[in-house]
């Protein structure tokens, strides 16, 4: 299956200006030109990051493919059949392209990340997504979508079979936080307290340090057993747990694209007491951070090198 074939064939009008130079083709142009067989569990796709300006207008006839798009700034209006959407800032369209749609620029510059993808396994993700947002995701503070999609432009025109795979799993990445916070929606309507969507932030972008309940009731002025009682509702594990996880989870990833001592690594995500480090590491993994490291294919090394984990710099 050719992406971008089928991406050209289904345009019905276009009128765009970009950074100044119209053309009809002109995201068919900065689109990578890929041609990936569906080999069942990967998931072709073709996309990139696009500035439009306004006047720009597209419509596509219906086509066998599903659109991702995230809008990094400005504002766009979708129409299909009959409704219409606006794009903001911080939202992700996911949106089944076998009905036919237009996007329409609003005003000034759009700057937006667009991915045209299938794969058998997208219709199953789709309809548990769009059950419950429509065809738009209000990305939420903790995220991994905007970090995911970010990475999933890096990648070259025609990637290798072990790039394949690395963007088949920042792919499934996204789509199962998609499914899990629909799931989530559905189970339960009231809107997740923004007190602790702010403490689950925290965690995943500071947790280096180590906050505390104690620190946490006072910044908010909530009880601590409270806070304790309702994160483990919402996000079905304890505030520590929550954590440790983050912390072990950063750990992993330092240990297979650096080289520094275990005891640096502990240091580097909050946890100073080698020992303390070790037990905590062999709780949630099953193994030493030695073990881990030594018995990890180099392969497996290989594809943590090109990112490292959030709130560190790449080594």
């Amino acid at each position: 299956m050719n992406i971008s074939t089928t991406f050209l064939n289904a345009l019905k009008h276009t009128s765009s200006d970009v950074e100044g130079q119209r053309s009809p083709e002109i995201l068919l142009g900065q689109i990578y030109k890929v041609s990936l067989e569906d080999k069942g569990f990967l998931l072709p796709l073709a996309g990139g990051e696009f500035r439009l300006l306004d006047p720009f207008y597209y419509e596509w006839n219906p086509f066998p493919s599903y659109l991702l798009l995230y809008t990094l700034e400005g504002s766009a209006l979708l129409a299909t059949q009959g409704s219409e959407v606006v794009l903001d800032r911080e939202h992700l369209l996911f949106l089944d392209c076998s009905q036919g749609f237009s996007l329409r620029l609003l005003q000034g510059k759009w700057r937006f990340q667009m991915f045209f993808l299938s794969g058998r396994e997208l219709s199953s993700y789709y309809n548990i997504f769009e059950a419950n947002f429509t065809c738009c995701y209000p990305i939420p503070i903790g995220s991994c979508v905007s970090q995911r999609m970010q990475q999933l432009t890096k990648f070259p025109f025609t990637p290798t079979p072990v790039e394949q795979l690395q963007i088949h799993r920042e792919l499934t990445g996204m789509f199962t936080e998609l499914a899990l916070s629909a799931l989530s929606v559905s189970r339960d309507a009231r809107p997740v307290p923004t007190y602790l969507l702010s403490m689950k932030a925290d965690f995943e972008e500071n947790y280096v340090e180590n906050h505390s309940l104690e620190y946490f009731e006072q910044t908010l002025g909530i009880s601590r057993y409270r806070l304790c009682r309702e994160f483990s509702a919402a996000f079905h594990t304890s505030p520590l747990q929550y954590l440790q996880e983050k912390k072990i989870e950063a750990a992993k990833s330092l240990l297979l694209s650096t080289d520094d001592p275990i005891h640096e690594v502990g240091s580097m995500v909050g946890i100073d007491n080698t020992n303390h480090f070790i037990h905590l590491f062999k709780k949630h993994t099953g193994v030493t951070p030695f073990v881990y490291r030594q018995n990890a294919p180099q392969s497996i090394r290989e594809t943590h090198c090109p990112s490292a984990p959030g709130g560190l710099p790449p080594r």
